[in-house]
């Protein structure tokens, strides 16, 4: 139970951290039938807000680079925004190492979890059976601590 609470309070403060939400337009033509849908992003970041982030270098969990994200303990997704498979790398400190790695959807299901010894430094994710939307990567390590990463697929 304590752990599904850790997980819930990770996963709610992931989604409203960089909160965004998208609405769903159409447009008809003159006799009233629908001719277009098409998703509209509020709250989304500007170009130029998307342009910082990228030049970031620390501050701050996430940084982004231009083949994905890096977390603060060296855990590198790429890439992000995914279309089929994503990869994950990871170079952790001495005597730490990355015991797993789970994948949730939006809703809070379990996508993916693998199991990783000591001497890993990778592994490959299959997203192609996954529909597109917004998943939270969640890497536990060897002394209890955990990073998230916000995935996005296509």
């Amino acid at each position: 139970m304590k752990r599904c609470a850790l997980i819930f309070f990770v996963f709610t403060f992931a989604l409203l951290k960089d909160s965004v939400a998208q609405k769903l337009a159409f447009s008809y033509d003159a006799s009233g039938n629908q001719t277009e849908r098409r998703w509209i992003c509020i709250n989304c970041p500007s170009a130029r807000q998307m342009a910082m982030e990228k030049k970031m270098v620390n501050g701050s969990d996430a940084v982004f680079k231009d083949e994905g994200l890096t977390t603060e303990r060296g855990i590198k997704a790429y890439p992000n925004p995914l279309k089929e498979t994503l990869n994950v790398s990871w170079g952790v400190p001495d005597k730490i190492s990355l015991k797993n790695v789970t994948v949730y959807s939006v809703g809070g299901n379990k996508v993916f979890s693998g199991n990783y010894s000591p001497e890993d430094r990778q592994t490959t994710i299959p997203f192609q059976q996954l529909p597109p939307g917004t998943y939270l990567l969640v890497a536990q390590y060897s002394d209890a601590k955990t990073e998230t990463i916000k995935l996005i697929k296509h």
